[in-house]
């Protein structure tokens, strides 16, 4: 691999441990904060909270958007009284406490052909040629991409257009809530650094290529396909959210991987919460909560007591 690209990885590893281990490309987009003048309007300020209860414990779930702007904050107090009176905060990965060297040797590792391959090799014409226009408009040389495998290059590509939106991994909902985590609260992981990346590399050669040819595409219409998203998150519209992650998720195979599976496993995690006696703030991507195989879904079919907060 070229030395450029190495360090270029390197100097872009806490923004790939940002966005690599949370979602794949669609997902950055669709859990985006609305823009300034949308975020002003009256009454337009409504996330996605449930209270979950059992006999013993509690368990609010809030829809998280993993990059934000400051005009997202404050947050409803509602939500911030809930989070108080939790004593864990559980999140898919607890990025401060994730090395960033560590994240940028699992890309490496997983994500960067041999010596004698080459992503030319393993993408159409059609696809190599979208890419090369992205490189052209974006100002990146498209070289750098040749070492790496399509997954990695579909992130590479969802971490530019979102920096170049203006959006903060740093303002996400997430971190904004380990930030607040107090001597008196624990965090827990739901998944692992290792795990999140095992699951984004795992396509097969076609499954990567439709990813990469996904991925291009929402570029091509991120200013429009991020409002769309936009106004549905803002107006709590999970049908509407659920469908545009499964249009824009690239392969229905990678997306069951991706999204359906690991809600099943977060969801088992939520119920050893709702059998203990502690109240537990978790928050998760908005794509895991919403849809009829979403976390909450799954938990009212076996038998708890669900409730939408509206703040």
């Amino acid at each position: 691999m070229k030395t450029p690209m190495l360090e270029r990885l390197r100097r872009s590893a806490a923004r790939l441990l940002a966005f690599l281990m949370v979602l794949a490309a669609c997902q950055a987009y669709a859990q985006r904060a609305a823009d300034t003048a949308v975020m002003r309007q009256a009454g337009s300020r409504r996330f996605l909270l449930w209270k979950v209860a059992s006999p013993t414990a509690t368990v609010y779930l809030l829809g998280s958007v993993h990059v934000a702007t400051p005009e997202f904050y404050p947050l409803p107090d509602a939500m911030e009284s809930a989070f108080a009176a939790s004593k864990v905060l559980a999140v898919e990965v607890n990025v401060k406490e994730t090395d960033p060297t560590s994240v940028l040797g699992l890309a490496q590792e997983k994500g960067i052909y041999g010596e004698s391959d080459s992503l030319s090799q393993h993408i159409s014409k059609q696809t190599s040629d979208t890419l090369d226009n992205f490189c052209n408009k974006s100002g990146m040389p498209r070289e750098m991409f040749e070492h790496l495998k399509p997954w990695l290059v579909a992130m590479t590509v969802t971490v530019f257009a979102v920096e170049q939106s203006g959006e903060s991994p740093e303002l996400g909902i997430d971190k904004h809530f380990m930030n607040e985590v107090r001597p008196t609260q624990r965090i827990d992981e739901l998944e692992s650094a290792d795990y999140q990346m095992a699951v984004l590399s795992s396509g097969s050669d076609d499954e990567q290529q439709e990813l990469l040819a996904s991925t291009l595409k929402q570029a091509e219409n991120a200013k429009e396909s991020l409002q769309k998203m936009n106004e549905a998150y803002l107006a709590g519209d999970t049908s509407k959210i659920e469908q545009m992650l499964e249009e824009e998720s690239g392969p229905k195979s990678f997306y069951k991987r991706l999204v359906e599976d690991r809600n099943v496993n977060m969801a088992a995690h939520v119920e050893d919460y709702l059998k203990g006696r502690e109240q537990c703030f978790v928050v998760v991507g908005a794509g895991h909560l919403v849809g009829s195989k979403g976390i909450v879904k799954l938990l009212e079919g076996k038998g708890y007591h669900v409730e939408r907060v509206t703040p």
